[in-house]
């Protein structure tokens, strides 16, 4: 996968992400608590709570994944292992948000490894390219 591909898959993830958010809040809150600038809090139930922190794990990891891959974009990085690990950091993040709805912690965690551990690998070979 291309860094571009990567980056605009990462987006869609994260528009994916909000929407479900915001469908969600619309389907339990009603249509005209969107409208309102003066919102009570609410009560979220555990769903909608997996939901917000999944999306919220997702907006944080935008901070270390997105100028990884705009740096690997940026250099020239190429070759099988830049494009496999691009895929992997891809990969893990969509399912990561998935298995963080389904409520079972010990599952989520292997979405979280799988774009976490390919981050590492995208950043070592930054790295390793600026060494040269």
């Amino acid at each position: 996968m291309s860094f571009t591909t990567a980056l605009v898959a990462f987006a869609i993830i994260t528009l994916l992400a909000v929407g479900l958010e915001i469908m969600f809040t619309y389907a339990t809150q009603g249509f005209g608590f969107g409208f309102s600038s003066n919102r009570p809090a609410v009560q979220k139930s555990p769903l909608g709570l997996r939901i917000q922190r999944a999306y919220q794990n997702h907006v944080e990891s935008a901070a270390y994944i997105v100028p990884l891959l705009i740096a690997g974009q940026m250099t020239g990085l190429t070759g099988t292992t830049a494009e496999w690990v691009t895929l992997i950091i891809i990969a893990g993040r969509a399912a990561f948000m998935v298995l963080y709805y389904t409520g079972i912690p010990f599952l989520r965690i292997l979405g979280f490894v799988g774009g976490s551990m390919g981050s590492m690998v995208l950043a070592y070979l930054l790295l390793s390219m600026a060494a040269v």
